[in-house]
């Protein structure tokens, strides 16, 4: 009994006597509160943009309108209303919710600054004639044009989309298959590199009236320009991303009897994925060029046929809304874009975000 005793005596000082296990390296970080009481700091630099509203709405409803003569605006004062509303609604959800908070914290300075600008330029055309119509319009006078024309700018930007939806999904795929060939294909590399050395640094606007007369109608034309463009940087990141693929992936999955075509989609391609992403950055960015040079080129409708139209006959204000239609569809495809490119990549560190 003795001897027992003794032992789980030993046991128990064993077991006190070990010390705390060592912390690693890779522990998850603690996740942020979802909701939380805002400081006070924090609430007046989220009221900035309520300051730069309300001195823009001040100022364009104290100064007198000189120019044009006899003119009184009706669009901008109610903007800047709306804008409040919206922004109201924002800044009672950011005092609860912390993602939401930080967000307008980084754009509370920005968006002041906007507002503070807009009135600058309202005050350099309406309300002092500094800058001459018909070249440019005051704010109100765009607005006005955004809203009367409103279902002319909606059939262009739709047919915009649809012709760049078009070339970007031909040109995505075949870019796709050449890149995987490249990478993966001694023969296929041989004859397709020549073509990508020498077709795809050229930008597709030279490629555009060879296409046009080439094809038999000019939209066919600019589709395969718009493909150009897209097919280029796809093959070209895709092809070196999946050569330069780690040797010791391949051969650990070919010492575990893995196929060529399962190393190729199972291995090469998920390593490929960052290059993939940041080829489809490029090529949205080549085909907004592509498209506007195509629609110049003797598409019948389209957002940059219609800026060409409009401005032939002077009327600037139409083409200031048909400019701000295609700088806010162009931004919004980006940042989808940069979105689905950050939730498929949130596994990296250091990732460039949009």
């Amino acid at each position: 009994m003795l001897g027992k005793q003794a032992i789980k005596q030993l046991r128990r000082g064993s077991a006190q006597a070990k010390p705390p296990a060592p912390k690693t390296l890779m522990q998850p970080a603690p996740k942020a509160p979802l909701l939380q009481k805002p400081r006070l700091r924090q609430l007046l630099q989220l009221a900035l943009p309520f300051v730069g509203i309300f001195v823009a709405l001040a100022l364009h409803q104290l100064l007198p309108n000189v120019y044009p003569a006899n003119y009184s605006p009706r669009y901008w004062a109610p903007i800047l209303l709306i804008c409040t509303a919206i922004y109201a609604l924002c800044y009672l959800l950011a005092c609860a919710l912390v993602p939401l908070r930080r967000r307008l914290l980084r754009l509370s300075w920005l968006l002041a600054a906007v507002f503070l600008l807009l009135e600058i330029y309202d005050i350099a055309t309406l309300k002092t004639g500094t800058l001459k119509l018909p070249f440019i319009p005051s704010p109100d006078k765009v607005i006005e044009q955004f809203v009367v024309n409103f279902p002319q700018i909606l059939q262009a930007a739709s047919a915009s989309l649809q012709l760049l939806a078009t070339g970007f999904i031909i040109g995505l795929m075949l870019g796709l298959v050449s890149g995987v060939l490249c990478g993966c294909s001694r023969i296929a590399n041989y004859w397709i590199s020549p073509l990508l050395k020498i077709a795809g640094p050229v930008p597709g606007l030279v490629w555009l009236p060879i296409f046009v007369v080439g094809f038999s109608s000019s939209r066919i034309g600019s589709i395969a320009a718009l493909v150009i463009a897209v097919w280029f940087p796809i093959t070209l990141m895709l092809s070196n991303a999946i050569k330069n693929t780690d040797l010791e992936y391949i051969e650990h999955a070919q010492t575990l009897g893995a196929s060529r075509l399962y190393i190729v989609f199972h291995v090469m391609l998920p390593a490929a994925v960052p290059a993939l992403a940041n080829a489809l950055f490029m090529a949205l960015a080549g085909s907004f060029g592509a498209l506007s040079a195509a629609e110049l080129a003797g598409v019948k409708s389209g957002l940059a046929l219609a800026v060409k139209q409009m401005g032939t006959i002077a009327n600037f204000g139409v083409v200031f809304a048909y400019v701000i239609a295609m700088i806010f569809i162009f931004s919004t495809l980006t940042a989808l874009m940069f979105a689905v490119r950050n939730w498929l990549l949130r596994w990296q560190k250091g990732l460039v975000r949009w």
